[in-house]
């Protein structure tokens, strides 16, 4: 696939390219972002003839209301010829809400699938004001959603858990958002009515944030993002904030993640990277919200690291040794009692005729990867240091310990140090619903983040710096509790933490903060805002110290 020469991939012919509007033709205002076209439009009135300004009037009205929506959904980053194809699944229903809004129905049910994802507070006004559009026009609206300020504007509310995995899938609550907030029950409650909040670390004091050690970064423009001078504490947890578009990816992941890791492999900076100095830093982790590869033979624990341990336990088993099984053969990738009808996957292609192949579970071993010969082989759990009250409980296979979930598992690995430990981490960063045998291209992206941290958890990290791009994608308040005690055990052990983040909670919690802005595009692009989160919200010039203030005000109901 090559651009077109003709078109130079504007998909318009030379006839529809040929008329200009204020000197540009078609393919050059497609090509503008929301927020250049917004800026473009009263132009064009005083431009044209005046017997032709009435109709152009009606026409650039109707073009800024629609645009307006998408630009108050925080999409005026967005280029007009940009593919719909391209677009992230949280930008391509915003897309669709507000067409939903401009088509004025009446009488639908819109399901919403955590529309907050990836929204700066300031769009979470834009959101709620097109939610209530809705409303307004007849239609009934559900949302699933962690944000608070959302589920605060909710008419009813109903409250699923009490935990995650085996530990939900019941409704805990239900009702009016006073109700729901009075309910003991409720989990979600406490920060409904504001009587309790994420507070999970003490953010240090401003005379303390460059007492580790800083990192200085110097870029020159790029993009949108005007020439900038950055200075993050090392050893520290910072926030860098701003609106969709506003440059944070470009300052973050473009500029200083490829400088650092230049600069740790002895490697010429990125070229419009004009100065780094970060005295220390050997080793730089992005960890995204991306899935851990697409293998369906990569498992949680196969990723983890415990499944060789296990693997090497039931090797030396009575009924192994009896039956001649080495560690080998307890792979399901290559041993011999791995299943053969799916091949230690799990799960089987079905060859559709005309239509594409679908994949269903294996219904020799339904999903547990091993022929029975593997249930043959059973390991009683031992007595040991982390032993819990299961540790009686009868023998099991390596299938049906590859079935428990982390937290079942713990107390049937106890004499196993290295299992254990290993178990442990998973469980501390929240992840003990999930099952040892999960494949990993099916978790979440919070879900994959934690896991990718799993093996930095306890080690000396004070050359280490870690990159978080919008770690609390998907996450409930408890939730993200458990990932700010994750990045306050990596600073304890000497790391510098940096995360791109819209949470108030995480900003809040944070040692400094760097606030980009104030607008996105070519209203964007400049620090507008640096310091701890009681100086941000003391700054006129921040946008996130406004949302910051009203979250951190006492509430009164």
């Amino acid at each position: 696939m090559q651009v077109c020469p003709e078109c130079h991939g504007s998909r318009l012919s030379p006839a529809a390219r040929a008329p200009l509007v204020l000197g540009i033709n078609l393919a050059q205002v497609t090509a503008k972002t929301l927020d250049a076209l917004i800026a473009w439009l009263p132009g064009i009135g005083p431009w044209l003839p005046a017997d032709m300004r009435p109709m152009a009037a009606s026409i650039i009205g109707e073009l800024t209301g629609n645009a307006q929506r998408l630009l108050d959904l925080g999409l005026g980053y967005l280029a007009l010829d940009r593919a719909a194809a391209t677009l992230s699944t949280g930008e391509r229903q915003r897309v669709q809400l507000s067409r939903a809004v401009r088509n004025q129905t009446t009488g639908v049910l819109y399901v919403l699938d955590e529309p907050s994802i990836g929204l700066h507070p300031s769009n979470v006004d834009g959101l709620l004001s097109v939610i209530g559009s809705l409303l307004d026009d007849g239609n009934s609206v559900v949302v699933v959603d962690h944000d608070v300020r959302v589920l605060r504007q909710a008419d009813w509310l109903i409250e699923i858990g009490p935990g995650s995995g085996s530990g939900g899938g019941t409704v805990v609550s239900t009702g009016t958002v006073e109700k729901v907030s009075d309910d003991p029950a409720s989990r979600i409650g406490g920060f409904l009515s504001g009587a309790r909040r994420v507070e999970v670390r003490t953010p240090v004091t401003p005379d303390r944030v460059f007492t580790e050690g800083r990192i200085h970064l110097e870029t020159a423009p790029l993009h949108t993002v005007h020439a900038l001078s950055l200075d993050l504490p090392r050893g520290r947890l910072s926030a860098i904030t701003g609106v969709s578009g506003s440059g944070k990816t470009t300052l973050i992941l473009e500029s200083l993640v490829p400088a650092l890791r230049a600069a740790g492999g002895g490697e010429r900076l990125p070229s419009h990277v004009r100065a780094l100095d970060a005295p220390g830093v050997a080793r730089t982790n992005l960890i995204d919200s991306s899935p851990i590869g697409i293998n369906v033979r990569s498992t949680v624990a196969t990723y983890s690291g415990v499944l060789d341990d296990l693997r090497r336990a039931y090797a030396q088993t009575p009924d192994a040794r009896r039956l001649g099984y080495k560690t080998g053969d307890f792979s399901f990738n290559t041993g011999k009692l791995r299943c053969p009808t799916c091949e230690g996957t799990g799960q089987i292609s079905l060859d559709v005729q005309f239509l594409p192949d679908v994949t269903i579970v294996c219904p020799d071993c339904h999903g547990r990867r091993y022929a029975p010969a593997a249930d043959d082989v059973l390991r009683p759990p031992k007595p040991g240091p982390g032993a819990g009250e299961d540790e009686d409980a009868g023998a099991l296979s390596l299938p049906s310990l590859l079935a428990l979930t982390v937290d079942d598992a713990l107390a049937r690995v106890a004499d196993l140090p290295k299992v254990h430990a290993r178990l442990q981490v998973l469980r501390d960063l929240g992840l003990g619903y999930l099952t040892l045998g999960e494949a990993t291209p099916a978790l979440s992206g919070g879900e994959a983040q934690r896991l990718k941290l799993a093996s930095e958890l306890g080690r000396d990290q004070r050359d280490a710096v870690f990159v978080f791009d919008e770690p609390t994608v998907g996450l409930h308040p408890l939730d993200v509790e458990v990932l700010l005690g994750v990045f306050e055990r990596l600073i304890d052990h000497g790391a510098t933490v940096i995360v791109i983040e819209h949470d108030l909670d995480v900003i809040a919690n944070s040692d400094y903060i760097v606030d980009l802005g104030p607008g996105g595009g070519e209203a964007g692009g400049r620090i507008i805002a640096t310091g701890t989160p009681s100086q941000i919200m003391d700054d006129p010039q921040s946008v996130i110290g406004r949302y910051l203030r009203e979250d951190q005000a006492p509430r009164h109901r």
